[in-house]
């Protein structure tokens, strides 16, 4: 088996909410919140469509037959994944994962991963990005 070196895509992460929904108790349409953290402590009774972005940088260092890949532990809702404005792909559908792209080819030297999530599940149902994200490092 080969070695993986793994980066946890912790601390702030910038969102901004994709629909308005002026019943709910959410504090801002748009901030910083630190992750991972539950759809239901960040915003609420809100349901419907949150954007998260995430800056990095590249990993340096990288030998030629090393892969990186962005891994979501578990996504809570529908989400659609983005790595500087290209899709990567769609997960969730509920709480479910891992779920993992890979992304070398698509890497710069600063990096914007933005996952767009639509969650409408309820209290008991974990939802957003509650789990960690991370980038992986995988030699072949």
């Amino acid at each position: 088996m080969s070695d993986a070196h793994r980066m946890h895509l912790k601390g702030p992460w910038q969102y901004r909410l994709l629909d308005s929904d002026s019943e709910s108790n959410v504090p801002a349409v748009e901030g910083r919140i630190k992750m991972p953290a539950s759809w239901q402590d960040c915003f609420a009774d809100y349901r419907g469509g949150v954007r998260y972005e995430r800056y990095f940088n590249c990993p340096t260092n990288l030998d030629p037959h090393e892969r990186v890949y962005v891994i979501f532990e578990e996504i809570g809702g529908d989400a659609v994944v983005q790595l500087n404005d290209t899709q990567l792909g769609t997960a969730g559908g509920g709480p479910a994962g891992p779920f993992e792209f890979e992304i070398k080819s698509l890497l710069q030297p600063r990096n914007l991963l933005t996952v767009d999530v639509v969650f409408q599940g309820g209290n008991e149902q974990p939802g957003g990005l509650w789990a960690p994200v991370a980038l992986e490092i995988r030699g072949n």
